[in-house]
């Protein structure tokens, strides 16, 4: 009882017609926003919070959509922010200079105020 590679090969593979896909536009079931347009309206200026960000997955879940694709949607979107409002992270190397600097000019007053301490007794 031998099987051919022909009949394993076929199990595995879907057709591209047999998946069924969300789309992200449309409006939901009761007239409600298109999940795109809910995902620009989440966000304050280039910023989505948390709690609004674990809300729109949980739109996208009841209204079937793919979490991956969610997830993209959301991350299209900060991007589109970012270059809107001008957000730019700081890279690692200004990072750390910055708190260099702090930790510095902090460590020099510490030693200072000692210095002044020390001075007065």
């Amino acid at each position: 009882m031998s099987v051919s590679a022909r009949t394993i090969a076929g199990s595995f593979v879907s057709s591209r017609s047999s998946v069924q896909t969300q789309r992200i536009n449309e409006p939901g079931r009761f007239g409600e926003k298109p999940f795109a347009q809910l995902v620009d309206d989440a966000f304050d200026k280039a910023h989505l919070k948390l709690s609004r960000r674990l809300r729109l997955m949980e739109e996208a879940q009841e209204r079937k959509i793919g979490r991956g694709e969610a997830i993209a949607v959301i991350k299209a979107a900060q991007r589109r922010r970012a270059k809107q409002f001008k957000a730019e992270s700081p890279t690692g190397l200004r990072a750390f200079g910055t708190r260099y600097a702090i930790f510095a000019a902090g460590y020099m007053a510490l030693a200072i105020a000692w210095c002044v301490v020390m001075s007065l007794t």
